[in-house]
């Protein structure tokens, strides 16, 4: 499978968001945006603590 690079605008709100979520896991934005196209949410585990 061949991958392409491409590119695309998202507004303030939804940047701040991916990068509160880069922040608080280490996982890049490029992927957070990967695994949503692919249909994956990330989301925090309940009783997990930082």
């Amino acid at each position: 499978m061949v991958k392409k690079q491409i590119c695309f605008t998202v507004d303030e709100e939804t940047a701040k968001e991916l990068e509160k979520i880069r922040d608080e896991t280490g996982i890049p934005v490029s992927k957070q945006v990967e695994l949503s196209l692919k249909g994956y949410k990330i989301v925090k585990k309940e009783g997990s603590e930082e």
